[in-house]
């Protein structure tokens, strides 16, 4: 009897001997069992996963004369027509060959004939993605109501290429890889079955090799028992293969590992003088460190079953190597893969992929970067930060040295000298002056620029008239007073201006959203720690109140008057107001300039205080006051400096 090769041999012929496919068998045989049995099945998946197996143990289930069962018995008449390719009620149809319209109007026309031996007439199509769409379309209208005597068993490794038309005709049952383990147990079955001697080790190098395919498994099988004495070690199938041994790839991870290019470079000669692929030694290192990655995270795992006989090995490798080196090594040799599989010259490929990941690269031809090797370019990155502002807080600026000189200033370090690395301007995202470094004075800066035209008089606790109408005459922004108790308020007939001031502010830090919402209000009082704005409409009111709005107009605020003040918005005819308007009436009357009973009281008070509001030169100002503050004068622009000063 000619020899049969043992995929065809094994072939399953029950359910159960399905392999990997539980889900899918069982589903079947309910259906099976409970007589609801559907017209049209598609089974998908990838190669040698059990599809056909599956269609013709299906048409035995059916039309098994004990049945239809879901154990159909295999030895009735029509079980050993169906094993034996003879019957003619199950009819397989290579979709490959058979693709053309022609070839479905055929079968058109013979499925309205009536089963010869069984109860049902079953076609299976394999591959079916491979009809034309004339043929897809021919198909439609007799796959969607075939006659009750027909059952159509489609079967695919690429679903996508099939048209949803047919797929929503169809019970979809989509065959999944088998496992390695499932595979290498299956192995062992049939070798045990057949009297072959091989080991678990080589079991489980062919089922890795086999990449979820059992007939694949088998094939391989089938090479080596071929080819063997006796025994089926790992040797015999590395050999068989075209594999590298366990010792030699022990001895390159630990040349890579050891930063050796010369030993790399000449392992990969030897392999290449074996007649091996280049691209083998990539494949089966990656296998390798994939087995020490496992091993540091689960040392007990099933899948490290193929190093049984140099567990020990492996142990003491993987104590030698961190965990972040092996993900980084993995990550650049699968794109070295990647590159030798499409390149011309494989070998150059693998060997830049050794090289690069003994050396600690990180990227490849396609400039892919690894997780630990960005994760360390980001703390060098924060170091060099870190440093950099370190340096900052040592520089000195010299007293009255304009823009240019103070860019043209060397830093500490010659690692920050170049002008990228430094800050344009000392300003915080808000727009406000950043916290001066430890030793450097925060005195407001001094600008020699004439003062630009404003309607605010400078206000410093309640001045004398005579000194109001001297200070009109060149009026400059409101003072910025040091503490909330000794704050200059501004009198009512200067809220407009204030509150210009505040927009202008806004507009130069870009928030027209607020500004645009403010802009038409009217400061109704503006008191010791809150301003009153009264807006004609409920909606701008409820927007003005918001966090995202008030809290830039409570900074423009802090800019003008102080820090400590707070907007809250009313609408017109809120009858809150009328206490608002209540203060406002008793400012205008102890702060207004133009009383001469005021007059007199507030000369006296600041005169018991020994303290006066005077405009000063740019000359009389600290050299440490210019020092710091020329920036800040810079970002506001033209304005009037006042210094108080106390006996």
């Amino acid at each position: 009897m000619a020899y049969i090769a043992l995929y065809r041999k094994w072939r399953p012929k029950t359910f159960e001997d399905v392999v990997g496919q539980r889900q899918i068998t069982e589903t079947l045989q309910k259906a099976i069992d409970t007589d609801k049995v559907a017209h049209a099945y598609l089974f998908s998946g990838p190669r040698g996963t059990g599809k056909t197996s599956t269609a013709k143990i299906f048409a035995r289930a059916m039309n098994c004369v004990h049945g239809p069962t879901s154990h159909p018995c295999n030895t009735c008449d029509v079980c050993r027509h169906i094993l034996a390719g003879e019957s003619l009620d199950v009819i397989e149809i290579d979709a490959a060959s058979n693709r053309s319209i022609e070839d479905i109007r055929n079968l058109r026309e013979t499925i309205k004939f009536m089963p010869a031996e069984g109860r049902k007439k079953i076609y299976i199509i394999d591959e079916v993605h491979m009809l034309t769409t004339e043929a897809f379309n021919a198909l439609l209208k007799t796959l969607e109501e075939p006659p009750a005597h027909v059952i159509f068993i489609l079967a695919t490794t690429e679903p996508e290429k099939i048209p949803m038309t047919i797929l929503s005709r169809c019970q979809r049952y989509e065959f999944r890889r088998i496992t390695s383990q499932d595979i290498a147990e299956r192995i062992l079955y049939i070798a045990d079955k057949e009297h072959i001697d091989i080991s678990k080790g080589a079991a489980h190098i062919l089922s890795v090799q086999a990449d979820g395919g059992m007939r694949d498994a088998l094939s391989l099988l089938d090479q080596c028992v071929s080819n063997a004495d006796g025994t089926i070690d790992e040797t015999l199938v590395r050999n068989l293969l075209g594999l590298v041994g366990r010792d030699w790839l022990f001895s390159l991870a630990d040349a890579v590992f050891s930063h050796k290019g010369d030993v790399i470079i000449s392992a990969v000669d030897d392999i290449v003088r074996m007649g091996k692929e280049p691209r083998v030694i990539l494949t089966e290192l990656l296998e390798h460190l994939r087995a020490l990655m496992l091993y540091q995270a689960a040392p007990e795992s099933d899948t490290l079953s193929a190093y049984a006989d140099s567990m020990k090995e492996l142990a003491e490798q993987a104590g030698r190597v961190e965990p972040g080196q092996v993900f980084r090594i993995l990550g650049v040799l699968q794109e070295a893969l990647m590159t030798a599989k499409n390149s011309p010259a494989p070998r150059v490929a693998v060997e830049m992929g050794l090289l690069m990941a003994s050396q600690g690269g990180s990227t490849s031809t396609h400039a892919v970067s690894d997780t630990s090797a960005g994760a360390a370019q980001i703390q060098a990155l924060t170091d060099r930060v870190t440093r950099l502002e370190q340096a900052l807080c040592q520089i000195r600026v010299p007293a009255g040295s304009t823009k240019k000189e103070r860019e043209e200033i060397p830093l500490p370090d010659d690692e920050f000298s170049h002008s990228g690395d430094l800050p344009d301007e000392p300003y915080d995202d808000a727009g406000f002056f950043r916290t001066p470094p430890a030793g450097v004075s925060s005195v407001p800066p001094i600008q020699d620029k004439e003062p630009p035209p404003a309607s605010v008089q400078p206000v410093s606790r309640d001045i004398p008239a005579a000194q109001a109408s001297s200070a009109s005459a060149s009026p400059s922004p409101v003072p910025i007073p040091e503490t909330a108790s000794s704050r200059a308020l501004p009198v009512p007939e200067n809220y407009d201006a204030v509150w210009k001031q505040v927009c202008q502010i806004l507009e130069k830090k870009k928030k027209m959203q607020v500004v645009s919402c403010i802009r038409l209000g009217r400061v109704l009082y503006i008191g010791e720690t809150e301003v009153i704005l009264v807006l004609k409409s409920a909606f701008m009111v409820k927007r003005a109140n918001r966090e995202d709005y008030y809290k830039y107009v409570d900074e423009a605020l802090a800019g003008i008057l102080g820090k400590g003040y707070h907007m809250r918005a009313y609408q017109e005819g809120d009858p809150e107001l009328a206490g608002y308007e209540k203060k406002n009436s008793e400012i205008t009357v102890t702060r207004s300039p133009a009383s001469p009973e005021k007059t007199k009281s507030d000369t006296v008070s600041v005169s018991e205080e020994d303290a006066a509001m005077k405009s000063v030169a740019p000359g009389d100002i600290p050299a440490a006051a210019r020092q710091v503050l020329d920036p800040l004068l810079e970002k506001l622009g033209d304005c009037h400096i006042y210094v108080e000063t106390k006996k």
